[in-house]
């Protein structure tokens, strides 16, 4: 998948923040993997958007277990979206 655009970012994001059962989502492992994601696939343009989402590591926090976990599902599908578009442009 290409360099995903500010606004794809901002989408994602919205949301993914908008799914949370719980505010402890926002430092929970299942989102901050997805934020670390969207960096790497992000243009820059998007990189001040990301950093507002980092959180110092001793606030981070494993999985609070809920279930179902729309931080985690969240990723897992941007995950197959990404690998399904990998392999349509093979």
């Amino acid at each position: 998948m290409p360099n995903l655009t500010l606004t794809e970012v901002e989408t994602v994001l919205h949301e993914t923040v908008a799914s949370f059962p719980h505010d402890p989502c926002l430092t929970c492992e299942c989102f901050l993997g997805l934020v670390a994601r969207l960096r790497l696939d992000a243009g820059a343009e998007s990189q001040p958007l990301l950093d507002t989402y980092k959180v110092p590591r001793q606030e981070m926090h494993s999985c609070l277990g809920c279930d179902p976990c729309p931080p985690g599902n969240r990723y897992a599908q941007y995950i197959q979206q990404k690998q399904a578009a990998k392999l349509i442009t093979l």
